[in-house]
Formats: structure tokens, C-alpha cells, sequence
């Protein structure tokens, strides 16, 4: 009906894109208790008082803060980069967090919203010596707790991945669109095949300077595991040696 929406034709929508997401949602997750249940799902009812993009951004709350890892395709290293890295290693204090709490709505509880049961991390406690640090995702469109943990859990993990790379790139980065995750290498830095994510592209092209500036961060398939080992996180860095760790001399006296 061209009384709504923009009139896009069918032709200029990326339908298969579309597909792959509900792929996604549709695959069964195998349960503690047994049994399985669809990745991701969506329940709920929309009063007409919401904003529409407040509806649509609860909905798809329930799909996106989770979603699912897709292996690299392409790699880049030295030879790729047209210039300097800047490299933030750590988030600031206030985006930060290792819990995760919130509300979800269940037919356990007749529908209102209730809190689901909170993930939290040892690990990161531990790293954040000691302060249990809140990040507060809501699911009011989610109604299975076991779903609700494993989209609280993503989140958290996601959180956790802090190093982000301003990486001006050669036209070899051309093919890569956000979300996608790329391979890096680089000697100095010690990325050893790290995986990343490309959070913004760039297309630069002027009298002195063609390519691509990327803005990458960090990610990993373990963040989307249900049954992930937090500590790879801290782990995964760089393949560089600890500035904390010295070698005693290799020194003999004759």
C-alpha cells in the first residue's frame, strides 16, 4: 500500500538478508533442563500510545542484542593498513559492567514483568577488583527466562570485548560492510588472526588520499556461546608478553 512506508519497491529491499536473520531466530538451542527452543523469539503486544520506533526497538531487542557469530572471510594485516592505528584497549569506568539484570514478561507470572534471573561473572568481578558493576537490559518482548539469560549473557560478553581500532585501510577493505567480522594481523600490536567487527565504514578518496577508514571492535565466537570460559576475554588481547612478567637473566658465572 503506498499510503505508507517510503514506496520502496520490492526489487531495492535486501530480502535475503531478511532471510538469513529468521534462519537465525528459527535454530534450536539445546536447554540444560532438556529439550531445545528457537534461538531467538519475539511476544508481546503493542499498545497504540507507542511510538512506532519505540515498538520496533523493543521487538527487535529480543533478536539483535543477541544474534549470532559469522566466521570471517577476509583477512587483512601490515600490508593492508594506509597509515597509523589508534587504539582504544578499555571502555571508560561508566560504560562498563559485569552483571546483567532486567525485566522480561512470562507466563509464569501472568504476563507482568518480572525480573529475570541475573547473569554476572565472576571473572569480570575479579578484573573489576571486586565492585559488582550493574548493566540493565530490559526483554519485555522476551517470555522465556532460559532465552532472556543466554540474550543477557551476549550482551555482557559483547560489553566485555572493549579494544576498538580507527584503522585507515587500502582498498583491499573495500568489500567489507558493518557487522562483518574481518581477520587482523599485525606484528607490532600482536594480533595473531584476532577476530573483529566492523562498527563504521568510511569511503575516503581526495587528491592525496583513496581507501577505507574502519572503526573495528573487538569480538570473538565465544561471545555468543551459551556455555563460553569468560576468561578468554582477558586472554585474547594480543599474543604480546605481559609488561608485569620479567624473565629472570640467563647469566653464568665462571
Amino acid at each position: 500500500d503506498t499510503r505508507f512506508g517510503l514506496s520502496v519497491p520490492t526489487s531495492q529491499i535486501d530480502t535475503t538478508s531478511f532471510t538469513t536473520v529468521a534462519n537465525i531466530c528459527d535454530e534450536d538451542i539445546s536447554l540444560a533442563g532438556g529439550g531445545t527452543e528457537n534461538r531467538y523469539e519475539a511476544h508481546g503486544i503493542i499498545y497504540s500510545n507507542v511510538d512506532p520506533m519505540t515498538a520496533i526497538d523493543e521487538i527487535i531487542g529480543s533478536i539483535l542484542a543477541g544474534g549470532k557469530f559469522v566466521s570471517p572471510t577476509i583477512t587483512l594485516d601490515e600490508d593492508d593498513f594506509r597509515g597509523g592505528i589508534s587504539i582504544q584497549t578499555k571502555q571508560s569506568r561508566r560504560n562498563l559492567f559485569n552483571t546483567v539484570k532486567g525485566i522480561f514478561t512470562s507466563p509464569s507470572s501472568n504476563w507482568q514483568p518480572s525480573d529475570y534471573p541475573m547473569i554476572t561473572s565472576s571473572t569480570f568481578v575479579s578484573e573489576d577488583n571486586g565492585e559488582t558493576i550493574f548493566g540493565n537490559v530490559d526483554l519485555p518482548f522476551t517470555t522465556s527466562p532460559t532465552m532472556a539469560q543466554r540474550i543477557a549473557k551476549v550482551v555482557l560478553f559483547k560489553n566485555r570485548q572493549q579494544m576498538v581500532l580507527q584503522a585507515p585501510m587500502k582498498l583491499s577493505a573495500f568489500k567489507l560492510q558493518v557487522g562483518d567480522t574481518v581477520t587482523i594481523n599485525n606484528t607490532r600490536l600482536g594480533f595473531s588472526s584476532k577476530i573483529f567487527q566492523v562498527a563504521d565504514w568510511t569511503f575516503v578518496s581526495d587528491e592525496t588520499d583513496v581507501g577505507i577508514d574502519l572503526i573495528l571492535q573487538e569480538t570473538s565466537s565465544s561471545v555468543f556461546d551459551w556455555n563460553a570460559e569468560e576468561s578468554e576475554f582477558i586472554s585474547d588481547n594480543t599474543t604480546l608478553p605481559s609488561a608485569e612478567t620479567v624473565s629472570a637473566p640467563s647469566l653464568a658465572v665462571s
